[in-house]
């Protein structure tokens, strides 16, 4: 399987296609908030700031979504997907979040960091008004709790884009939106562990070389292929059903996170029966994307999976030609050279523990 490992950073204006929804948005402040229960009528809240000195361009909440009442029959209502929230600053200005904003499609509790802009540069000093909207009928309740309010402030984009292919030698039974897990497994993935240095709402888009179904899904905090469930934060349905309106083969979905966590963004293929397939993947937020590495050995370079193989090789090789940093190894002392190489090879053969 050839490896097309493609590492690209930009900043600003970048055109890569559709255009990605509320990327360049920094977290400037944060205050706890309270648990807070939605019913069909609504709920209001409110949320002050104080000491922020930078104009605020948007909104955000981490949390847990959850149902205190649901559809436990149909399992209809409530989804995340019919959440809301309507923000007015100090100033009285006032934006919404865009529906739908959270992604899931069972009333399962769910993990909530999202934001979204429309604020267009306020003071955010004082108190904030919150209006929730469940968007469900009655008797349903939905809620959220350990709740965090965020102020984001406008930021340069910054853009990763690395293209690859689902066959990497490794299988899982994929999860099933946020709740269980697929039964069209076990099915090849491809793994990208990274950090960012700056903490704000990041864009995730996976486009399918062949336009055909697959999955992305996000992990905070570390990722087990055996427990697919475990510290799944978000995830994106390419299969053309996504919530959010992107054409099959593209999976879609914006996401706040945190510098100083450790993610796992996994491309899916969709089922047993579908084959492996090349795919293009961009992250776009206000910070830079660092994949992680040595996960297994410091030739562990295409992927930090535990696993040396014929990628590894592949990947070392393009980033030695081609100048990249993920080549120096050896020190790493900036400059690559032979040294490097040898380093490479001894790791390589030296296997992982």
């Amino acid at each position: 399987m050839p490896n097309r490992r493609i590492n690209v950073i930009l900043l600003a204006a970048v055109a890569l296609g559709a255009p990605l929804a509320h990327a360049g948005l920094r977290i400037v402040a944060s205050v706890p908030g309270s648990d807070i229960d939605v019913p069909a009528a609504g709920a209001a809240d409110s949320a002050v700031f104080s000491g922020v000195a930078d104009p605020i361009a948007g909104f955000g909440v981490s949390g847990g979504f959850t149902a205190p009442v649901a559809d436990q029959i149909n399992g209809l209502y409530p989804w995340s997907t019919d959440f809301g929230i309507t923000v007015t600053a100090p100033g009285g200005a006032s934006a919404s979040s865009p529906s739908p904003w959270f992604g899931d499609l069972t009333f399962a509790d769910y993990p909530v960091d999202d934001a979204f802009g429309g604020l267009g540069g306020v003071d955010g000093n004082g108190t904030w008004q919150l209006v929730f909207d469940s968007g469900v009928v009655p008797p349903f309740v939905a809620g959220l709790r350990e709740v965090t309010y965020h102020l984001l402030a406008d930021a340069p984009d910054v853009v990763y884009q690395y293209a690859d292919n689902t066959g990497q030698g490794h299988s899982w039974n994929r999860p099933f939106f946020i709740a269980v897990v697929s039964g069209l497994g076990p099915v090849d993935y491809h793994a990208l562990e990274f950090t960012v240095d700056v903490s704000g709402l990041y864009s995730f888009e996976s486009v399918l070389a062949t336009g055909g179904d697959h999955f992305t899904f996000l992990y905070r905090g570390g990722f087990d292929d055996t427990q697919p469930l475990a510290n799944l934060a978000d995830y994106g349905m390419g299969n053309g059903f996504s919530p959010f309106d992107v054409p099959r083969g593209t999976s879609r979905f914006d996401q706040l996170l945190f510098a100083g966590e450790t993610y796992v963004w996994v491309t899916s293929q969709w089922s047993a029966f579908s084959p492996t397939a090349d795919f293009d993947n961009i992250i776009t937020g206000p910070g830079t994307v660092t994949p992680a590495t040595g996960a297994c050995s410091p030739a562990d370079v295409a992927e930090p999976m535990g696993v040396l193989d014929l990628a590894d090789v592949q990947a070392f090789i393009a980033a030695f030609v081609a100048g990249d940093p993920l080549a120096d190894i050896a020190a790493p002392t900036g400059v690559l050279d032979l040294a490097d190489v040898q380093a490479f090879i001894g790791a390589f053969a030296a296997g992982c523990p």
